[in-house]
């Protein structure tokens, strides 16, 4: 689950030979402010979090691409008609998990958060993938984005900058990371979208990975892009929190995203509904 810092390279030419939060940022943050869970033992809370990864793929979705860790698939809830069904329109968020543990190296504190959201909306794929890939716009799917910066542009291969910045209840939290994006086209003509970690500016991360995967479904008579966004982080030294509260507002944060997405892409082809 952890991600050594990476170096990024300085020409499109390196860009191109290397291997892509979503948004990885934007949703990290609410991992970071509820930092807290259950007490456990550090081996048991190790692997906990490789078991999150392992349970991921046990209904075929695509954990690993390229190297790096996604949820490329569609989700085994969803997977009959009339689950997929009651998706149109709408986001519903799953997967949420929230594990505090030691890193047994260092003994330094850790909190690993992760969560899901997947919908189905009546909107190209394409266009939806070129929003989340359009980060200089980054704020309209994440309002939490202080800044943004691309470093670094070889097509669908980037190097991004990312200023985050929250307040909950009066306290203002933070972070700043520079993050490796790259879009992917796919098995069953599906599209993806992942991200790493290449640089905790403030050395708050020791990971931080994301993915968005959408699909061509039918539904109903009907066509639609069935969306599926994946975020992971993890912080070093995290202070005391709520883990159900976290819970509850990573949830909202992922559904949200998968919705801002949705209206963008209908706007972007001048259609008033999803």
């Amino acid at each position: 689950m952890s991600n050594a810092e990476r170096p990024y390279r300085t020409s499109p030419a390196g860009a191109r030979r290397a291997g892509f939060h979503i948004l990885p940022g934007a949703t990290a943050l609410l991992f970071l402010l509820f930092a807290g869970a259950a007490a456990g033992g550090v081996d048991a809370q190790t692997a906990q979090i490789a078991q999150i990864e392992t349970d991921a793929g046990k209904d075929g979705t695509l954990s690993r691409h390229q190297g790096w860790e996604v949820r490329y698939g569609i989700a085994a809830a969803p997977a009959s008609p009339s689950a997929l069904a009651a998706l149109v329109g709408k986001a519903e968020s799953f997967a949420v998990e929230v594990v505090k543990h030691k890193d047994e190296a260092t003994g330094e504190a850790r909190l690993y958060g992760t969560g899901e959201a997947h919908g189905l909306f009546d909107v190209p794929m394409e266009a939806a993938l070129a929003i989340v890939l359009d980060f200089p716009n980054l704020k309209a799917i994440s309002p939490r984005v202080k800044e943004v910066k691309v470093l670094e542009s070889a097509g669908d291969h980037l190097f991004v900058y990312e200023d985050i910045g929250i307040n909950f209840m009066g306290i203002s939290i933070g972070y700043k990371l520079d993050i490796e994006v790259c879009a992917d086209k796919l098995a069953g003509d599906a599209l993806g979208m992942r991200a790493r970690l290449v640089k905790s500016h403030d050395s708050k991360l020791y990971a931080s990975d994301s993915s968005w995967y959408f699909q061509r479904v039918e539904a109903g008579g009907k066509t639609y892009t069935y969306m599926r966004t994946w975020s992971s982080s993890g912080l070093r030294n995290p202070g005391l929190g709520v883990a159900g509260v976290m819970k509850l507002f990573t949830a909202g944060e992922l559904k949200d995203q998968i919705a801002a997405v949705a209206k963008l892409a209908a706007k972007q082809i001048g259609r008033a509904h999803v």
